[in-house]
C-alpha cells in the first residue's frame, strides 16, 4: 500500500478499529477522511472536516500548518507537531504525528496520514494510544468468533500493522510473541517466524540509557497489572546484533469477551532523529550562550512578539540586573528621553518586521553613568518566511561617539578663538564654550605676577549659580600652597581628575559650615583641572566640573581638556603676537614719520643754502657759512642713513667686530669729542669721572664709542638747555661699568621695559624733546651684548632724569689683534689728475655732480645714464676708470661690466663700484663680477680719490 496512493476506502479499512483520532489529507492539506476515533474522542463530526483544508479546521496559523504539512510530506519518519483542532466546545489541543503514506508522483500528490493525541495526561500520546490498542484487542477477540469477520478484521490488523511507522508486538497471555509487524522486526533484528513463541524480553531487549540498567518491560506489567503502561522516557532498545537506539514505547493488555487478559499488545518507535535533533538544538543553544557570552556587546533574543527571552552575562555585567528581566529591564536603563522614541520605533519592527537600529543611552547601574550603544536588532525567519525569533545587540560606541562629538567641538572651539583678539576674551570664550558640552562648570584663572591666580572667567547655564562661584572665590580663595587644586596644578604644570567627587571629600575640603553648605550647593559630580601654559610658561589653570548632568570624567575626557587647554593656549598667545604686531605697525608707522621728520630737518638748511647761493653779489663770508651749512646737514644725512643700515646689519647678525685691546677712557674721550658740538649747541654742563686706574676692554673701539656716543647723544636730547650729564666708569669685579646718568625729562615708569626696542621713543610732544628715529638705544643694547656685556636703564619717573649702566668684561689676557679686513677704501692725501674717467648712473644729480668735482680736479670725464649709453660712448673713448652704479634699471651694473670687459682695449679697465649696499656680502659680489673696488654711495671724496690715485701708481710701474 505504501507504494502507490492510499484510498479513503483502504484508509477506514484499517484506521477505523484503532483507538486513535487519524486523519487522511492531501500534501496540501485537504482533509480525505477520518476514522471513528475523530469524533468519539475530538468531538468532531468526520462529515464536517472532510474535503476542507486542515487550517481551517485548525486555531493554528496557516503558515504554521503550511510548514508542519511540508515537512510531513518529505519523509516516511513521524513527524511531530502541535495542532489545535477546533471543536463545538472550543478547541482541542493535540499532539499531531504527520507521516507520508503515498509520495506524490506525476499523476497524483502526496497523500499524509495524521495521527492526533489529546494532550490529556502526563502520559500524553501513548496512554491514550494503549487505551485504544486494548480496545482493539478486545474487538480483535471478538471477532475471532467469526472466522470471516476474524479473516477480515485479521487482513485489518494486518495492513494497519504495515502501513503505520511504529513498531508493534504482540504476546499472548504467557508474554510470548506472537506477532511483529516489519517495524518491530527491523527495529529488534528478529524475523517474525525466529521470535514467533519466543519469551517477549528476549526479543524486545530494553535498558536505561542513563544507567545501562535493565528496565521492566511495559508489555510484561500490561498482562500482570492489567492496565496500559506508557514508559516514555530514557529508554533503549538493544537490537539482536547490538544496535542501540533511543525510543518511546507504551503497552496496553488484550482481552477476551468476558475480560480476561489474554495477550498484550507493545507499541514502540525510533525517536533516534528525534534525540538527534534534541542534542543538536541543545548544542546549538550551547554553542550560541557561549558565542554570546563571549562576546563584549550586549546580546538577547526575543519572541516573534518582542518578548526577551534570553540576555547573555554582559548584561548583567554592565547593569547589575539579573538577566531574567527581560523587558522590564530595559526601561530601567534607557536614558529618559532615548526611552519614548526607541518604545516606538521597536513597537514598528515588532509589528512590521523591519529592523530595528539606534543609538541610545543605557545606564551602567554600577558606575552611575550612561554610555552610548548602538542597538541592532533583526528578525530570523523559519522556512516559510515567518519570524521564528530576533536577535539583537548593544555594542557600546560610547568613546567613538564622544572621539567624534570632541573632534567637532574643538573644531568649533577653534574657529571661535581664532576670532578673538585679546586674550581676557579668548578665555571667557574657552569658559563659554565648555558649557554645557563638556562642563556643567567651568572657570579660568590666570597666575598674575606674584604667582597668585585671578578668576577670570566662569561659566555655568544659571546666572545665579555663577554668581556663588564668585562669592565662594571672594570669600573662600584657595590657598597657594594646597595640595590639590588650581593652585597645584599651576605648581606642578600637571593636570588632575577626579572622576567622583564624594561628600566626604566636601567636608575635608570646608573650612567651616556655611563653605561646606555652599560647595554641597553646587551639586558637583566630577572635576578636571589643566594647566594652560602660553609660550612655554605657565599662564593660569582651567577648571571644568559636573554637576547637573551627572557626567563623571574619565581619562578620555582629560585628553580633551588638555587638547582644549593646549588650543587656548595657543589662542592667548597669538592675540599677544596679534598685539606685538599691531604696536609694531603703530611704531613702524611712527618711525616712518619720524623718518620723514628727521630727513626734512637738514634738508630744509641745504635748500636754503642752495638758494642762498644763487643770489647776487653775495660775500664770500656768507658763501663760506652756507658751505659749512650744507657740509654739516649733509654729514647728518649720512650719520642718519649709517645708524638705519648699522642697526638693520645688527638686527640680521651681519655686523664685524673687529676687536683689540683699548683703553675705556679711550672710547670715553673719542665719544665725548663726537658729542661735544651737541652739548655745547645745549648749554649743557658735562662732568667725565673716569678711574685713575686703566680699565683694558676687548673690544671694536669704533662699536664702543658709537655706544657711549649714542647714550650721551640720547642724554643731550633729552635733557632741557643748561642741564647736566655725567660719565663715569669704574671697575666693579671682573666688569668694566660704565654710566651716563642726566638731569633730563627721565622715563616713565612703563616705558622702561620697552625702551631698548626698535622704534621706541617716549612722547616727543609732553617731552619737548628732540627727535630721533628710535634707533640709537636698540644699537646700544646689541652692540652691548655682542661684546658680553648688558646694559640696563633706569629712572626715578619724568622729570626726574635717567641713567644708563653698561658693564663689560675687563680684559685679562694680552691684546688680540683682530685681523681687519680690508674694505677696499684706501686714504691717500695726494689727488691724481690727468685720468680719463667714465661715470655711469641712472641718477642724474649724482652723475653730473660727481662729474664736475671730478673736472675741477683735472680730469676728463664723460658720463652715460644707463648701460646701453655707456657701451656706446666707450666705442670712442677708452677711459682709464670707470664708476659705475650698480642698481640700474634695464642692464644693471653687473651686465655693462661683464660687457665692458669683452670690448677690446678695456679688458683691464679699472671698474670701481657705486652702490648703497656695503657688507660683506655686497662687497665679494662686486669682487666675483671683476670690479676693482667697492665704494659706498655718497662716496667720500677721500675714497674717490684714492681710487685714482692707485691707478696713478698703477701707471708708473
Amino acid at each position: 500500500m505504501t507504494g502507490h496512493a492510499v484510498t479513503p476506502e483502504q484508509f477506514l479499512t484499517f484506521a477505523d478499529p484503532l483507538p486513535e483520532p487519524m486523519l487522511l489529507l492531501t500534501g496540501s492539506g485537504l482533509v480525505l477522511a477520518g476514522n471513528r476515533a475523530v469524533e468519539k474522542r475530538l468531538g468532531v463530526a468526520v462529515h464536517e472536516v472532510r474535503g476542507k483544508n486542515l487550517a481551517a479546521v485548525v486555531a493554528d496559523p496557516p503558515d504554521e500548518v503550511a510548514h508542519y504539512l511540508r515537512a510531513c510530506s518529505r519523509t516516511r519518519s513521524l513527524v511531530l507537531g502541535s495542532l489545535a483542532l477546533l471543536a463545538p466546545g472550543g478547541g482541542v489541543e493535540c499532539r499531531a504525528e504527520g507521516t507520508l503514506l503515498s509520495p506524490r508522483t506525476e499523476g497524483s500528490g502526496a497523500v499524509l496520514m495524521l495521527r492526533l493525541v489529546p494532550k490529556e495526561s502526563a502520559v500524553g500520546r501513548f496512554v491514550a494510544l494503549n487505551q485504544r490498542i486494548a480496545d482493539l484487542g478486545r474487538e480483535v477477540h471478538r471477532r475471532e468468533a467469526a472466522e470471516a469477520a476474524a479473516r477480515q478484521e485479521a487482513e485489518r490488523l494486518r495492513v494497519t500493522l504495515h502501513s503505520i511507522g511504529d513498531g508493534v508486538i504482540v504476546t499472548d497471555a504467557e508474554g510470548r510473541v506472537r506477532l511483529l509487524n516489519p517495524v518491530a522486526q527491523a527495529m529488534t533484528g528478529w524475523a517474525l517466524d525466529v521470535a514467533t513463541g519466543a519469551p517477549l524480553p528476549e526479543v524486545f531487549h530494553i535498558v536505561n540509557e542513563d544507567t545501562r540498567r535493565p528496565v521492566e518491560n511495559p508489555a510484561l506489567r500490561a498482562l500482570r497489572d492489567g492496565v496500559i503502561v506508557g514508559l516514555a522516557n530514557h529508554t533503549v532498545l538493544i537490537a539482536r546484533d547490538g544496535t542501540e537506539r533511543p525510543i518511546d514505547d507504551s503497552a496496553a493488555p488484550i482481552r477476551d469477551a468476558g475480560g480476561s487478559v489474554i495477550g498484550s499488545v507493545l507499541v514502540f518507535r525510533d525517536i533516534s532523529e528525534r534525540k538527534r535533533g534534541e542534542t543538536a538544538v541543545r548544542q546549538s543553544e550551547q554553542r550560541f550562550r557561549q558565542l554570546a557570552d563571549a562576546m563584549p556587546q550586549i546580546v538577547w533574543t526575543a519572541l516573534p512578539g518582542g518578548d526577551i527571552d534570553y540576555m547573555n552575562r554582559r548584561w548583567t555585567g554592565f547593569t547589575g540586573l539579573p538577566e531574567s528581566l527581560g523587558n522590564e529591564g530595559w526601561g530601567q536603563i534607557l536614558h529618559p528621553e532615548d526611552a519614548p522614541p526607541a518604545t516606538e520605533r521597536w513597537a514598528a519592527s515588532v509589528r512590521t518586521g523591519t529592523p530595528f537600529e539606534m543609538e541610545v543611552r543605557l545606564l551602567d547601574l554600577r558606575q552611575r553613568t550612561y554610555r552610548w550603544h548602538l542597538i541592532r536588532t533583526v528578525a530570523v525567519r523559519d522556512e516559510a518566511g515567518n519570524i521564528a525569533r530576533w536577535f539583537g545587540t548593544a555594542t557600546d560606541i560610547h568613546e567613538q561617539k564622544r572621539a567624534a562629538e570632541a573632534s567637532r567641538y574643538l573644531a568649533a572651539a577653534s574657529a571661535a578663538l581664532a576670532g578673538v583678539v585679546d586674550y581676557e576674551s579668548t578665555l571667557q570664550k574657552v569658559a563659554n564654550l565648555a558649557v554645557p558640552y563638556f562642563a556643567d562648570w567651568s572657570a579660568v584663572d590666570v597666575a598674575g605676577a606674584d604667582g597668585t591666580l585671578r578668576r577670570l572667567a566662569v561659566s555655568h547655564q544659571d546666572a545665579a549659580k555663577v554668581a556663588l562661584a564668585h562669592e565662594l572665590m571672594r570669600n573662600y580663595p584657595p590657598g597657594p600652597d594646597a595640595p590639590t587644586g588650581g593652585y597645584a596644578v599651576l605648581r606642578t604644570g600637571r593636570p588632575e581628575l577626579v572622576a567622583d567627587i564624594t561628600d566626604e571629600m566636601l567636608v575635608r575640603g570646608a573650612r567651616d559650615e556655611r563653605h561646606l553648605g555652599l560647595i554641597r550647593s553646587l551639586g558637583l559630580r566630577s572635576y578636571l583641572c589643566v594647566p594652560l601654559v602660553v609660550s612655554g610658561r605657565p599662564f593660569g589653570v582651567l577648571t571644568f566640573a559636573t554637576a547637573e548632568s551627572g557626567r563623571a570624567y574619565t581619562a578620555g575626557d582629560l585628553a580633551l581638556a588638555v587638547d582644549l587647554a593646549q588650543r587656548a593656549g595657543v589662542a592667548v598667545e597669538n592675540t599677544h603676537l596679534y598685539q606685538a604686531l599691531r604696536e609694531a605697525d603703530r611704531r613702524k608707522d611712527e618711525f616712518l614719520a619720524t623718518l620723514a621728520h628727521e630727513l626734512r630737518n637738514p634738508l630744509a638748511p641745504i635748500r636754503n643754502a642752495l638758494q642762498i647761493l644763487k643770489l647776487p653779489r653775495v660775500d664770500a663770508t656768507t658763501v663760506e657759512r652756507s658751505r659749512d651749512m650744507m657740509e654739516r646737514q649733509v654729514h647728518h644725512l649720512v650719520r642718519l642713513v649709517d645708524d638705519l643700515l648699522d642697526v638693520s646689519r645688527v638686527m640680521r647678525g651681519k655686523i664685524e667686530l673687529r676687536k683689540e685691546r683699548i683703553e675705556l677712557a679711550t672710547v670715553a674721550a673719542r665719544a665725548v669729542e663726537t658729542v661735544q658740538p651737541l652739548i655745547d649747541a645745549q648749554g649743557h654742563d658735562l662732568k667725565v669721572l673716569l678711574p685713575p686706574d686703566p680699565l683694558p676692554l676687548h673690544a671694536d673701539p669704533v662699536r664702543m664709542a658709537q655706544v657711549v656716543g649714542n647714550l650721551l647723544t640720547n642724554a643731550a636730547k633729552y635733557t632741557e638747555p643748561g642741564g647736566r650729564i655725567w660719565l663715569t666708569a669704574e671697575r666693579e669685579g671682573g666688569e668694566a661699568v660704565l654710566r651716563v646718568r642726566d638731569s633730563g625729562i627721565g622715563i616713565a615708569p612703563n616705558m622702561l621695559p620697552r625702551i631698548f626696542e626698535l622704534f621706541v621713543q617716549v612722547d616727543h610732544a609732553s617731552t619737548k624733546a628732540q627727535g630721533g628715529l628710535g634707533i640709537g638705544l636698540t644699537l646700544v643694547k646689541n652692540l652691548v651684548e655682542m661684546h658680553n656685556g648688558s646694559v640696563a636703564a633706569r629712572s626715578a619717573g619724568l622729570g626726574r632724569g635717567s641713567e644708563f649702566v653698561v658693564r663689560l668684561p675687563v680684559a685679562v689676557q694680552g691684546p688680540e689683534q683682530a685681523q681687519a679686513q680690508g674694505t677696499g677704501e684706501q686714504q691717500h692725501a695726494a689727488v691724481p689728475s690727468g685720468h680719463r674717467l667714465l661715470i655711469v648712473d641712472d641718477n642724474r644729480d649724482a652723475a653730473d655732480s660727481l662729474a664736475v668735482l671730478l673736472e675741477l680736479q683735472g680730469h676728463e670725464v664723460r658720463v652715460a645714464h644707463n648701460g646701453p649709453a655707456a657701451l656706446e660712448v666707450t666705442k670712442g673713448y677708452r677711459p682709464d676708470v670707470v664708476f659705475l652704479d650698480i642698481g640700474m634699471p634695464g642692464m644693471d651694473g653687473y651686465e655693462v661690466a661683464r660687457r665692458l670687459r669683452q670690448q677690446p682695449g678695456l679688458e683691464n679697465v679699472v671698474l670701481a663700484a657705486l652702490t648703497g649696499w656695503g657688507q660683506k656680502e655686497d662687497r665679494r659680489r662686486t669682487a666675483d663680477a671683476g670690479f676693482n673696488h667697492h665704494l659706498v654711495k655718497p662716496p667720500e671724496p677721500k675714497a674717490v680719490a684714492g681710487v685714482l690715485a692707485e691707478v696713478k701708481r698703477a701707471g708708473a710701474r
